[in-house]
């Protein structure tokens, strides 16, 4: 007998089971989205206008993690005012109110990713409760791109 088989089913199952979560039932949860900005996600330090769901500056590069199960950190969120704070790990950009063209967005999206300096936007935080396997999403509601 092969024991290639096997082993690789140990390892996928290993893996499976060390990226996934337990799925607990909350009867009191809802699957709204909830406004989240008086703490980090990443458990790093808002900024001091972030508790009051006002508009913040941040800057927005790529995390460079890649996962399998959603939602993934792909971005970090780095306050304007405070560069050295901890970045607050970003799930999801939505550019919805502003009513950018795909192009448009796609650029915007192209400078978070590979520019050196990322994305300078000003933005709301909101965490989606329950948004995939993986968990809560922090959702960077973009209000307006910056220079």
């Amino acid at each position: 007998m092969n024991p290639r088989p096997l082993l690789l089913s140990a390892l996928c199952l290993g893996l499976v089971a060390g990226c996934s979560k337990p799925i607990t039932q909350d009867p009191m949860s809802d699957n709204s989205t909830t406004s989240t900005q008086t703490e980090s996600p990443s458990g790093g330090t808002p900024s001091a206008e972030a508790g009051k769901g006002q508009p913040v500056a941040y800057i927005v590069k790529n995390s460079g993690i890649r996962c399998i199960a959603p939602p993934c950190p792909t971005h970090l969120a780095v306050p304007v005012n405070n560069p050295t704070a901890d970045a607050i790990q970003i799930h999801e950009i939505d550019f919805e109110e502003l009513g950018l063209t795909e192009e448009k967005r796609e650029d915007a999206m192209r400078k978070a990713d590979e520019s050196p300096e990322g994305l300078k936007v000003e933005a709301v935080l909101e965490t989606r409760v329950k948004a995939g396997p993986a968990g809560d999403a922090t959702v960077l509601k973009v209000k307006k791109l910056l220079q």
